[in-house]
């Protein structure tokens, strides 16, 4: 009687791990997608002249490859705003979207060092990979509040939207 008793036991026990495992394993995934959605790579929309592309990298001083333009664009209320890197602070400042133009800062980042941007309102940080950020020449950071995991969306491009 007792080894039947043990052996119900170790067989609801392995039901009940497989159960765990499993439902370890659609959070994982649900957590990896959740984390892909907030980065995109795109160089699929309309895109300014290479004149123009060329005099504003020459504005902000971005022409060199070492260099990549951070485009801060929507949902930007005026909190406070600080992007850093192991060097120094980059931007300290309240930003502000342009609602005509959806943008509301742009400046020049380091891309061989990681990236930090930091909010102030929501407490939360986003890192920019010096990896991904060689990559590419514009790096577009939107803003969204009402997501409280993490309230940034990262797109990765290569091409310069029209800013005005």
């Amino acid at each position: 009687m007792k080894k039947i008793t043990l052996l119900v036991l170790l067989a609801l026990s392995l039901v009940m791990c497989k159960s765990k495992q499993s439902a370890t394993a659609t959070s994982a995934t649900e957590v990896a997608a959740a984390e892909k959605k907030q980065v995109q790579y795109r160089d699929d929309f309309r895109s300014v002249s290479g004149t123009e592309r060329k005099a504003f990298l020459k504005n902000l001083k971005a022409e060199a490859a070492n260099y990549s333009v951070l485009i801060l664009t929507k949902g930007y209320k005026g909190e406070g705003i600080q992007v850093s890197n192991t060097k120094k602070v980059l931007y300290s400042g309240n930003a502000i979207s342009n609602l005509k133009t959806g943008v509301a800062e742009q400046l020049r980042i380091d891309n061989t060092v990681d990236t930090k941007v930091f909010d102030s309102f929501t407490k939360k940080s986003v890192i920019l990979e010096a990896a991904e950020t060689k990559k590419h020449k514009f790096i577009y950071l939107m803003k969204d509040n009402s997501d409280k995991s993490s309230p940034f969306t990262i797109t990765y491009s290569n091409t310069l939207r029209p800013l005005e």
